[in-house]
């Protein structure tokens, strides 16, 4: 049998290409989404937009540093960890567009001090 034979057999497949662990990617994904499930429970109200923003671009640059740093991470796939960074980016940038700063400055506005005199 020839050489060229043998690439046309049709029971000849090739594996299917490596994708990598998956798991850097489902823990990527995870742990930003516990943070912002987390900050609806302890932050008031007025507050949950701007942490979301923040914690969302946050995790959106450390996401891509990653992928910059580590090729595999970045590989095409159905989901890299760029789709991630960039999902986390349009999440972050749409929750500071709709959030309102005043209640931020009012939570970090220095409380007055009291005096030790009763009266």
């Amino acid at each position: 049998m020839s050489r060229a034979n043998r690439t046309r057999n049709p029971h000849f497949r090739r594996p299917p290409p490596d994708e990598g662990p998956l798991l850097p990617l489902l823990v990527m994904a995870l742990v930003p989404a516990a943070g912002l499930l987390a900050m609806g429970f302890w932050l008031p109200a007025d507050l949950i937009l701007p942490a979301i923003s923040v914690l969302a671009l946050a995790a959106a640059a450390l996401i891509g540093i990653a992928a910059f740093i580590l090729p595999a991470l970045g590989r095409p796939r159905p989901v890299s960890a760029w789709d991630l960074a960039g999902a986390l980016t349009l999440i972050g940038c749409a929750a500071a567009m709709l959030g309102d700063i005043e209640p931020v400055v009012e939570f970090f506005k220095p409380m007055p001090e009291r005096s030790n005199a009763r009266g």
